[in-house]
């Protein structure tokens, strides 16, 4: 059973040197190819350097800007193997990845198959480090550390950091859609079409990987409003899946005129939580104990509510993507 390992990459030299790196190092039973997709221009997104072992394994392609989607569904095109595995640049592969993931698909049913993701260590956390390391607040609660074995899960616990699926039945799916937005939803919108298509959906914490990326509040906050957008295109393609993950008719005139009246009323709840949230960053990791820790991931929903309607309003009008601090634009600047 060959492997197809997918990474898109964009202005993070640094990191895709390193992610190849580690994956010169994986011992694998079966046959694998790397296709590293690079997003945009040489002078925003250089040549990665590959190692030798692995050189004659691996394709790199250069892409005009298109985003991570883009860069996504042009390597699902590209692939060869039986199997793909999504890694992003910024995931460092621990042994034994590759034979973890393809022993999950070995005989009786297709299947989505997600690995587990560790936090590369910070030698000096903050109180905001600990936060997104210790809390859902960027991704949905993780499985817990004493399940040892694999086991079954949905599609809302797989991310394109680590998982890996069958190439034909992506393709029988429709694969990775041409989206207008770079940035959310696809790894998630992916796997549910899959599991409709008849994979079951499982996670194996034997398949590691260590994610280093240090997320600082603003970087957590222009994120929420770049899923808000997202969610308007995605629920325009895939309106089954934007019902189930939502739970409503995001794009009904009903819901749109909510979340306008949201955006007046509660602008200046949302200014004060952003500027507490900034401040987190610099604080002592030991200020917080885990009733806390809850406390201030409880506290922070009502800012990612704002700004997840705050993009998807945008969409929706067919603003360009302008996200900034909401104490640098006025109110009537962003309705």
């Amino acid at each position: 059973m060959e492997l197809t390992v997918h990474i898109p990459t964009f202005r993070r030299p640094s990191a895709i040197d390193q992610c190849l790196a580690h994956l010169a190092t994986q011992v694998c039973a079966s046959a694998f190819e790397v296709i590293v997709g690079l997003d945009g221009p040489a002078d925003a997104t250089p040549e990665p350097v590959v190692p030798p072992s692995i050189k004659s394994r691996t394709r790199v392609t250069r892409l005009p800007r298109v985003g991570l989607i883009g860069v996504r569904r042009r390597l699902l095109e590209l692939a060869r193997g039986e199997i793909v595995l999504w890694l992003n640049d910024d995931v460092y592969a621990e042994q034994g990845l590759f034979d973890a993931h393809l022993a999950m698909h070995n005989g009786g049913a297709p299947r989505v198959v997600a690995g587990a993701s560790q936090w590369m260590p910070i030698e000096r956390l903050d109180l905001f480090d600990v936060l997104v390391q210790q809390t859902d607040l960027l991704f949905f609660r993780q499985p817990l550390p004493e399940h040892a074995e694999p086991f079954r899960t949905d599609y809302r616990n797989c991310y394109g950091l680590n998982m890996s699926f069958p190439r034909e039945l992506a393709e029988r799916a429709g694969g990775v859609p041409e989206m207008p937005e770079s940035y959310g939803y696809d790894d998630l919108e992916l796997v549910y079409r899959l599991a409709r298509a008849g994979a079951e959906i499982w996670h194996t914490p034997h398949a590691v990987v260590t994610h280093d990326h240090r997320y600082r509040p603003k970087d957590v906050h222009r994120r929420e409003y770049l899923l808000g957008r997202a969610a308007w295109h995605y629920a325009g393609f895939n309106p089954d899946f934007a019902r189930d993950l939502f739970r409503r008719e995001i794009r009904s005139e009903g819901e749109l005129a909510y979340l306008r009246e949201a955006l007046h009323r509660e602008r200046l709840d949302a200014e004060r939580i952003e500027r507490s949230f900034m401040a987190l960053a610099g604080k002592p990791a030991d200020a917080a104990d885990a009733t806390v820790l809850h406390l201030l991931a409880e506290h922070w929903v009502l800012l990612k509510r704002y700004l997840w309607r705050w993009g998807l309003l945008d969409a929706a009008s067919g603003r360009p993507a302008r996200w900034s601090l909401l104490q640098d634009l006025p109110l009537s600047d962003q309705l």
